[in-house]
């Protein structure tokens, strides 16, 4: 999102840890109940939050501490880990990269304790991710590059899945199973074995097998439980978007194609499925200010006059919202979304719009370019499993200003450029004005499954679309339009 992170004051690490060593009780949490020795205490800068009771950990970014985190010592608090507000999430024991690039391979633990346990075993090749086991970022660009990665995740089904998805992040060929015998992770089996053990534990990891086959099994637990992995958004009606599905998002010049996409990223967000937007058009600033506005249903008025505590919950809403922009070269868009998939786990990329991306991307005849550059979107998207939404124009069906004409819903043939922008997509999107002031008609045009349509109310100065009324089929629509439709001809004809 571009949003600036709020960095911590040094001084403050030195304060916590003068806290620390005075503070008996937590320095037992660490030696006693943590194992840790005084030397790896100091190493990592370890200090103690009185008003938290819990342990500071400093986190660094190239040599400057980028934030703090808190392991809370009270067993009873439901959140152990807290973090400084607004600060940026950031690997922990960053010189474990350097170590494990020079040694070809390197151990990804989930917890900072855990990292600092195998840092004290003499595995200094080790780090530990921002936020455990479901923290990804670009932080895996640090250490993509080394041949060996050994993932060492607690010994429970979440740390399983984490390690399952990181090693398919980072390529499953080059990724090792550290299994735990007895205990739950690295802090716990070195309280109970020696470093030598630990690293006999190492020696025996297995490679990860990526899981390219289902059961019949696999799939009737999927109907049963409901749990299909689609994605549906209140803005698409009767959609649910399966992995490597695309659609297309079409309607008249000004119709307000943008905001509508907006609204689905910001409530794709607010689900928490990841979404990577490509503003060809009008550009990362325009169209990122745009969702700002449509998140927070506030015009470019409304944010002039917010204050600074408005600003500042706002920066803590979006700073880990997953919402990602990107505006590639063309040799690069390929790659970009692969990226995006596995460093931010993105679902859902938006293309705004297909006519600038035809015109970085071919030349010569605009059908076959439209064709060509579908073709290769479709296969990244089947490759990486994100949905992918184009937004693109309609051919002109109209006098400038002619209300008459306007009122002509547009069709899919009206796809303006090449039949493939409706043969290809597993879903096609008409936007359309209706009689209504202020109100957008969004046509479910093609789909795998139910064909629905809803009007909304689009809020121009703030791009935020309002559900109006039901859901109604395609024939509802289509005998609704009937009788305007033949009203408009005559008018037209007279």
């Amino acid at each position: 999102m571009g949003v600036s992170y709020i960095k911590p004051d040094p001084a403050k690490v030195d304060t916590l840890v003068v806290a620390l060593w005075q503070s008996q009780h937590a320095i037992d949490y660490l030696v006693k109940s943590r194992n840790l020795t005084e030397e790896t205490i100091r190493h990592f800068k370890l200090g103690f939050d009185t008003s938290t009771n819990a342990i500071s950990i400093p986190v660094y970014k190239g040599g400057e501490l980028v934030n703090i985190k808190y392991r809370r010592i009270d067993p009873q608090e439901k959140s152990k880990y807290i973090g400084e507000s607004g600060a940026e999430a950031w690997l922990f024991n960053e010189e474990g990269v350097e170590v494990g690039r020079k040694r070809g391979r390197i151990l990804v633990v989930e917890g900072e304790i855990d990292c600092m346990s195998a840092w004290q075993a003499g595995v200094t090749n080790v780090v530990s991710p921002s936020a455990g086991k479901d923290s990804f970022g670009v932080w895996l660009e640090q250490i993509d590059s080394i041949p060996s990665i050994y993932i060492a995740y607690d010994n429970d089904e979440g740390g399983k899945s984490g390690a399952r998805k990181l090693a398919d992040r980072l390529g499953n060929d080059k990724c090792f199973d550290i299994n735990y015998p007895d205990v739950k992770d690295a802090n716990e089996f070195l309280m109970k074995h020696t470093p030598t053990e630990f690293r006999e534990l190492l020696k025996e990891a297995k490679p990860f097998i990526r899981q390219q086959f289902k059961t019949v099994g696999d799939i009737i637990h999927q109907l049963r439980t409901g749990v299909d992995g689609s994605i549906q958004t209140q803005f698409i009606p009767g959609v649910k978007f399966q992995r490597g599905w695309m659609a297309v998002i079409s309607g008249r010049t000004n119709v307000g194609k943008t905001s509508y996409v907006m609204n689905i990223a910001n409530d794709l967000a607010s689900q928490g499925v990841g979404v990577l937007i490509m503003p060809f058009e009008r550009g990362i600033e325009s169209v990122g200010e745009r969702f700002l506005h449509v998140r927070y249903k506030s015009s470019q008025q409304d944010f002039a006059l917010k204050n600074d505590n408005e600003w500042d919950k706002i920066i803590n809403d979006v700073i880990d919202l997953p919402v990602h922009f990107a505006m590639p070269d063309k040799e690069e868009i390929i790659d970009f979304i692969v990226r995006s998939k596995r460093y931010f786990d993105t679902k859902v990329v938006i293309v705004d719009h297909l006519d600038y991306l035809v015109r970085q991307l071919s030349g010569g005849n605009r059908g076959d370019a439209i064709a060509d550059t579908l073709q290769q979107l479709k296969k990244v998207a089947e490759d990486a499993g994100v949905v992918l939404m184009i937004v693109s124009h309609i051919r002109k069906i109209e006098r400038p200003g002619d209300f008459i004409a306007r009122s002509k819903r547009p069709n899919i043939e009206d796809l303006k450029g090449s039949s493939s922008l409706y043969q290809d997509p597993e879903v096609v999107v008409m936007l359309s004005e209706t009689q209504e002031d202020g109100e957008i008609f969004v046509d479910v045009l093609k789909n795998k499954g139910e064909m629905l349509g809803r009007a909304y109310n689009f809020d121009k100065s703030t791009g935020e679309y309002r559900g109006v009324g039901q859901e109604v089929s395609m024939e509802a629509r289509n005998r609704e339009l009937e009788e305007s439709q033949k009203a408009a001809d005559e008018l037209w004809n007279s």
